[in-house]
């Protein structure tokens, strides 16, 4: 041990006695200050904008072009310069000689020059945690366990690069080609995990090699022994290949001895690394103050409560548009997208099944004029470079599965004992499911799923149709992250006549019909209610006729008339109505949305509701008009000719109830009714509604989340980042002037007086 300290010392000498170690430190100084401060220098120009950002800790560190992603890259060029010379230089000059003929092991050669850079590495990492300190003074409750994350991820990674260098310095006795070669070497890891992804078992291999990609976990704040124990392996084995290197320049060993140490050295990590990468040996630590890379509290509780391997089966059509995410040579990144899941389920079984069918994929259609799905799925097979005997027929696909109530798109089937669910992509920016929806998909596995139905038969709302005044969007389209189905929900249509005949739907919505209902339905409803069913009732002001009956259950009534708003850029019956924070906290609870300023919900052509007296109900009002801009009429019309007028004193101006939360205890539980005196807030139309920007979605996921009891959708949401900027220009000036100059300046300077003193001597 001493042998090895005392080589390491001398190593640590010449280093720092040469100038490349002290260009290479000033450098990575001024290159990581430079963009530490224009990246605050940035979050300081929004924050005199007025612009509030938690998470800065995160947006420095961490985020897009942001400080270790940068510096990651400079990394990659700075070691070679610092091990080109480590065992070349001996080589070269012939001093290997004298430390093989001294009672000196190579093996303490190796360690020694090792540690020596080790120590140099830790110097420049140094660097990287030295401004994260300096983030505790520029930022309120700063992350500093994520900045450690990434400075522990970010040696890790410059440890390997050493190792590789050193291997490389052994090869030769020109420096300039020990530095070229260690870059090809660190490139080729980097590229390697790109290549023969379409080969199943060696897809593994590679990906495992593959040196892209080790960081980013630890830089976004999870440290996971997969990835320690990667970079360990790496750096051991080629230490291990240096070692057998100089060894057998001792020794004379037949090329086979040789190649038979070599291989097996290598086969031992090899499947150590294989070993330390399998699921159930993975160990993780989530250094993110708020646990992002962790499942939430709610998804966990849904992950422990399996007692059986769980099996997910990718059904990848050629024809989709998303057929690309599902395709061999992608199955490694596609599993990352489980990876939370992964290390509650190590057990969690994946497989991919191929198969062409009809799509929804126009464009393809389109550029393919003339040719059948068949032709199609040839072409797409041969550009893909995959075997159409791959892909299973249409007549093939349906005896295992029918996907058209899918449309045949990119879909996973979740099955667990006797049941399946399937989980979907969707047709937004982001594509694939996130937490709340995989969760949700896990969770319909376990529970007796919440069916909603929707009450037919009287010219309603439908959940079929894309029509403006229509729910599909809400309810069934499967392509829409946020529909019903996604989150958990059955939604079925339901005939009034058998309600309390068919299986039993646990919330029933009655969505402005237009037709009046016969005694035999009022009497299926008014069975409904007094059993403790849950139901939602919309209308419109012109059919309210239609649902008098049922509200007269409810000891509710919807007002005659309409609402009228003042908007300068709006109709007038077009209602802009607010959340009562008060009442929606003490009945449906916390929601996102409460902590804005002001949440509107568009309604457009909305009446106002009374409770009657000596109600058998608690109702609470959860969406009230503005009192300020907003009035009742006695018409169901107006004339847009006129130029309207509010004639109220200050004295009559007050809030209306627009939607009605109803409560009563009935056979040990809570029955729970909502009455909404406008059915178009949850259409087609305005759930896709741009300008004014509402919170009609968020406000109809939280109804059906009250209904169901919280049990769906699944509550993901986490605690708002604590960490927010408090740099002012005061200390911008002290970074760009300590930092970037005179620190730089006094590095260089103390060590050119060090040179040229040593230099005299």
């Amino acid at each position: 041990m001493k042998t090895t300290l005392r080589i390491a010392k001398i190593e640590l000498s010449q280093l720092f006695y040469s100038p490349v170690a002290w260009i290479v430190l000033i450098v990575l100084i001024v290159q990581s200050g430079w963009q530490y401060h224009n990246t605050l220098e940035r979050i300081y120009q929004a924050q005199e904008m007025g612009s509030i950002m938690p998470g800065s800790t995160f947006r420095i560190f961490a985020g897009f072009r942001s400080l270790f992603p940068q510096m990651q890259e400079y990394l990659y060029l700075y070691i070679p310069l610092l091990t080109m010379g480590l065992i070349s230089r001996e080589t070269n000059s012939g001093s290997i000689k004298l430390l093989y003929s001294s009672p000196i092991k190579v093996s303490e050669i190796i360690l020694g020059k090792y540690l020596a850079i080790m120590i140099y590495c830790l110097i420049l990492i140094s660097v990287l945690l030295g401004l994260g300190i300096l983030t505790l003074y520029t930022i309120k409750n700063a992350e500093f366990t994520l900045i450690l994350s990434g400075v522990i991820g970010l040696y890790l990674l410059i440890c390997a690069y050493a190792a590789i260098g050193l291997f490389m310095s052994s090869l030769t006795t020109y420096q300039v080609v020990a530095a070229i070669s260690t870059l090809v070497v660190l490139a080729a890891l980097n590229f390697v995990g790109g290549l023969w992804q379409d080969i199943e078992f060696v897809r593994d291999i590679t990906y495992f090699l593959s040196m892209s990609g080790r960081v980013e976990e630890s830089i976004n704040g999870l440290l996971s022994s997969n990835d320690i124990f990667y970079f360990i392996i790496v750096i051991v084995l080629f230490l291990g290949l240096t070692y057998l290197k100089l060894q057998f320049e001792r020794q004379t060993i037949s090329w086979m001895n040789k190649a038979l140490r070599y291989t097996g050295f290598i086969a031992v990590m090899l499947l150590t690394g294989y070993v330390s990468s399998l699921p159930q040996f993975i160990f993780y630590k989530d250094m993110t103050a708020n646990k992002n890379r962790t499942l939430t509290v709610g998804s966990q509780a849904i992950i422990q409560q399996f007692d059986e391997p769980v099996h997910i089966t990718t059904y990848v059509n050629l024809l989709d548009e998303n057929y690309s995410s599902g395709l061999p040579s992608g199955h490694n990144i596609d599993k990352k997208r489980f990876d939370m899941y992964l290390r509650y389920m190590p057990h969690l079984k994946m497989d991919y099944i191929y198969y062409w069918d009809h799509s929804t994929n126009e464009r393809l259609y389109k550029e393919n004029p003339g040719m059948n799905d068949e032709a199609i799925a040839r072409k797409m097979a041969k550009i893909n470079d995959i075997p159409f005997e791959k892909f299973l027929t249409p007549s093939q696909i349906k005896k295992q599965v029918d996907l058209m109530p899918e449309r045949n798109r990119f879909v996973r089937k979740l099955s667990y004992k006797n049941k399946e669910v399937f989980l979907r992509v969707y047709d937004d920016m982001f594509r694939h499911p996130n937490e709340k929806e995989t969760s949700a998909a896990f969770k319909r596995l376990l529970v007796q799923v919440p069916k909603v139905g929707f009450v037919t038969g009287h010219n309603e709302r439908s959940i079929q149709r894309t029509g403006d005044r229509d729910y599909q969007m809400a309810t069934k389209e499967i392509a829409f992250r946020y529909a019903l189905i996604n989150q958990g929900f059955d939604v079925l249509a339901v005939d009034l006549k058998m309600l309390n005949q068919e299986n039993k739907v646990n919330i029933l919505v009655i969505a402005d019909p237009m037709r009046p209902f016969s005694a035999e339905e009022l009497e299926s409803v008014k069975q409904y209610l007094e059993q403790g069913g849950n139901m939602m009732i919309l209308a419109e002001p012109e059919n309210k006729l239609y649902v008098e009956p049922i509200l007269r259950f409810l000891d509710v009534q919807m007002d005659d008339g309409m609402l009228i708003q003042k908007s300068e850029n709006y109709e007038r019956d077009f209602i802009l109505a607010n959340v009562s924070k008060t009442n929606w906290l003490k009945t449906i609870g916390e929601s996102s949305f409460l902590n804005q300023d002001s949440v509107l919900v568009s309604m457009p052509s909305a009446a106002t509701l009374s409770v009657l007296p000596n109600a058998r109900f608690a109702a609470k009002p959860l969406l009230v008009t503005q009192a300020v801009n907003t009035w009742k009429q006695a018409e169901l019309s107006f004339d847009r000719s006129k130029e309207l007028k509010d004639i109220r004193s200050n004295q009559e101006k007050k809030s209306f109830p627009v939607a009605l939360a109803l409560t009563r205890p009935v056979k040990n539980k809570e029955q729970r009714i909502l009455v909404v005196a406008d059915a178009d807030f949850m259409s087609n139309s305005e759930l896709m509604r741009q300008s004014p920007r509402t919170a009609n979605f968020s406000i109809m996921t939280d109804f059906f989340r009250w209904f169901s009891h919280n049990e769906f959708p699944i509550d993901t949401t986490r605690p708002e980042p604590t960490d927010v900027s408090n740099v002012n220009a005061t200390k911008l000036d002290f970074i760009k002037w300590g930092w970037l100059i005179l620190l730089p300046l006094f590095i260089a300077g103390s060590v050119t007086w060090l040179l040229l003193r040593r230099k005299r001597r």
